[in-house]
């Protein structure tokens, strides 16, 4: 231990300290406040591709059919009354098989899709480009959903019953079965824990029209959301990031995995036109503007049903999609990229027509179909 007498701090030194120390401090908050400043102006910049790669894919689709077009996370497919073709994540042609539906619909999630003959009897499913299924039923299918791992909700018209929903697992086994009695199902999904189940059911046997909002889990025999709703359709219902979204004529209403409404968005009178979600985010497309004079309006909400962004559109486009929180419109031949809040990030200029824009894989890529096929086009 040091004597007091020997030792005496220096009253400079002490000073020099402080202000080193002091300077130190505000240098580092300096630098901070300068590589905020640095991020938040590069992710504010949009860029601008006047020359995007694009790669023609190594297929042609047949003259004289017309065909429609959906993707999971590494499958392409291109689908008609007559046929279909299954293309993989390098442009590849994989198959191409004699499909015979009279009226082929298609839903997807993540890597899984499920084709069926709406009116018909007959379901095909695919784990990428991998043929997983192929089912005919005794009844005539109404609408179908297909979650994460493959699991199948398919509704029927039913002899006893207006419709049947049934549940089958990946391999086409059948693990539950209800009857809608009196109900019409208008709309239905399958969450991904493979037991959560919604139907969309319309009730019109009142002079009121009643659209009924029925969640069940097949574990058990009766629902346990029951939710009656007066003079409104909703034509939709997803699930998405633990939440059920119910897409109306008038309003989104948003509910958590306990059954309990969690959030409502309100069309304020005007006409829904489009809609996408995708985990999470709720994109939806309105015929004109509540704040411009735009012919459409672009918004985004999230799982709480809270507005994130919106962006006015002066002309129609034609096709709309998103990805991985980017949002892609049209005007004319260009591609305009929009990020969750609906701030455009970047445009892509084509020299070339393109009728419609699919994403592909991510964000960065997507599928444009032209006239006669499709080319792969890289983004960024």
């Amino acid at each position: 231990m040091r004597s007091s007498m020997f030792y005496k701090p220096s009253i400079t030194r002490r000073i020099l300290k402080i202000l080193g120390i002091t300077i130190g401090v505000l240098l580092l908050v300096f630098l901070i406040i300068l590589g905020v400043r640095y991020f938040m102006n590069l992710s504010g910049r949009m860029f601008i591709n006047n020359n995007p790669k694009v790669t023609a894919l190594d297929f042609e689709l047949d003259p004289g059919i017309s065909y429609q077009s959906a993707t999971t996370d590494k499958a392409l497919f291109f689908y008609s009354i007559e046929n279909m073709k299954v293309i993989d994540a390098k442009g590849k042609l994989v198959e191409d098989l004699s499909l015979k539906f009279s009226n082929p619909a298609v839903r997807t999630k993540n890597n899984r899709a499920l084709f069926y003959d709406a009116g018909g009897r007959k379901i095909v499913t695919y784990n990428g480009t991998k043929q997983n299924t192929s089912l005919e039923l005794e009844e005539n299918i109404l609408l179908a959903a297909v979650n994460k791992n493959g699991y199948m909700l398919i509704v029927t018209e039913s002899d006893m019953h207006k419709c049947s929903v049934r549940v089958l697992k990946a391999d086409g086994k059948e693990i539950f079965k209800w009857n809608s009695g009196g109900l019409t199902v208008v709309a239905a999904d399958i969450a991904d824990n493979n037991k959560d189940i919604t139907v969309s059911a319309i009730n019109t046997d009142e002079s009121v029209v009643k659209n009924q909002i029925i969640m069940f889990n097949i574990s058990k025999e009766k629902p346990f959301t029951n939710d009656t709703y007066d003079g409104e359709i909703f034509s939709a219902v997803h699930y998405s990031d633990n939440h059920l979204y119910c897409v109306g004529t008038k309003n989104t209403y948003i509910y958590n995995s306990y059954g309990k409404r969690s959030g409502t968005i309100s069309y304020n009178g005007r006409s829904l036109q489009n809609y996408a979600l995708e985990k999470g985010l709720l994109t939806l497309v309105f015929s004109g503007s509540s704040e411009s004079s735009g012919v459409f309006e672009i918004k985004t909400f999230n799982k709480k049903g809270e507005a994130m962004g919106s962006f006015s559109v002066l002309q129609a486009f034609d096709y709309f999609d998103v990805k991985n929180k980017t949002i892609a419109i049209n005007n004319g031949r260009t591609i305009s990229l929009l990020n969750d809040h609906c701030q455009e990030k970047g445009r892509v200029n084509l020299d070339f027509d393109i009728q419609d824009f699919i994403f592909f894989g991510n964000e960065n890529k997507g599928i444009g179909i032209t006239a006669s096929g499709a080319v792969l086009i890289e983004l960024k």
